[in-house]
């Protein structure tokens, strides 16, 4: 079966290279790049183009620029592949990348597989090769839902994944969103007959400082509130069972929401206002939750017992200082 590779390209001059040569480099060949310039203004489109005349592989697309996920959605609707995968213009993969996720396909009878990612902060040191590990861990469509919102061990994202495009009929990437891929994964194991999981680490995912999920705080991070509330409404009609998780879990990313908002030393009141809500209005869920570790509950606690602090700190440059050294995930 073939993979249709989709990559989204805006200005990454920087990066791509590394990036589609990671791809041209894979141990599996039959393979189907798409780049999709997303309006770039830098040289990132020429480079795409030299890119289609040196292999018959690669197809580029030339578009206005709508976003991650209107780019993302452009290929999707050319591709052509039994399969579909996803890679970020400024990460790199491992050469046996895609064979594993396809082995994990094609010999489980999964839908979608799944690789963990490495994290890497310094862009001329993402490029190393780790270890594989044979084994996979295999999951019904239940037991993934369940796991995909219980803890990060499936993973929101789109780019550790490959997936059968049948996937993808019927659903595409919520454009004009930030945290498109956590708006869209759980629809696609909702779909999806059995999920698998390797534990290999061969997605190098490049942690760039002027990134959107790296940025200071502003509101549109409050898309992810917005994708919580359509998951809540999701899991009622479809997961019960998980009615106390998922709002935990709203509750949770609350509490992110807040350490974010005093990181950057924000001052508009009524965000804050509204994510003390959302924790007051689920403590009771969050209490409850056996599956929900105990570090985020005492994190969510904290917040619910001291509902004027986080406003109150984020007045304080040394506040930022202090949460921008500490990792709470």
């Amino acid at each position: 079966m073939k993979i249709s590779i989709i990559v989204p390209v805006y200005n990454v001059e920087l990066y791509l290279r590394k990036c589609v040569d990671s791809i041209l480099n894979q141990t599996i060949e039959n393979l189907e790049i798409i780049l999709v310039n997303d309006g770039s203004k830098d040289r990132s489109g020429a480079i795409c183009d030299e890119y289609k005349k040196k292999d018959h592989r690669v197809i580029v697309i030339h578009k206005e620029n709508g976003g991650l996920s209107s780019a993302r959605n452009a290929g999707i609707n050319v591709a052509t592949g039994e399969l579909i995968g996803f890679i970020d213009s400024d990460d790199w993969i491992e050469p046996d990348y895609y064979e594993i996720l396809y082995d994990g396909i094609i010999k489980n009878n999964a839908d979608i597989s799944v690789m963990h990612l490495t994290k890497v902060t310094n862009h001329e040191k993402i490029e190393f090769e780790t270890m594989g590990k044979k084994e996979w861990v295999n999951f019904t469509r239940h037991n993934a839902m369940e796991r995909f919102f219980g803890d990060n061990f499936i993973g929101y994202s789109a780019c550790n994944k490959l997936y059968r495009r049948k996937l993808f009929e019927g659903i595409r990437y919520p454009e004009g969103m930030i945290m498109e891929d956590k708006a869209t994964t759980y629809k696609l194991i909702h779909k999806a007959n059995s999920v698998v999981v390797n534990l290999s680490c061969k997605y190098h995912y490049y942690l760039r400082n002027d990134s959107i999920m790296q940025s200071n705080f502003n509101r549109k991070k409050f898309d992810s509130l917005e994708i919580h509330i359509e998951q809540i409404e999701f899991v009622d009609r479809y997961y019960p069972e998980f009615k106390g998780l998922i709002r935990g879990r709203f509750a949770y990313e609350a509490f992110r929401l807040l350490l974010m908002m005093i990181k950057s030393n924000y001052s508009e009141k009524s965000d804050f206002n509204r994510c003390q809500k959302i924790i007051k209005d689920n403590i009771r869920y969050v209490m409850k939750e056996k599956r929900m570790g105990v570090h985020h509950k005492i994190y969510i606690l904290i917040a619910y017992l001291f509902p004027y602090a986080p406003f109150i700190l984020a007045k304080s440059k040394l506040s930022s200082k202090i949460l921008k050294k500490m990792k709470i995930a």
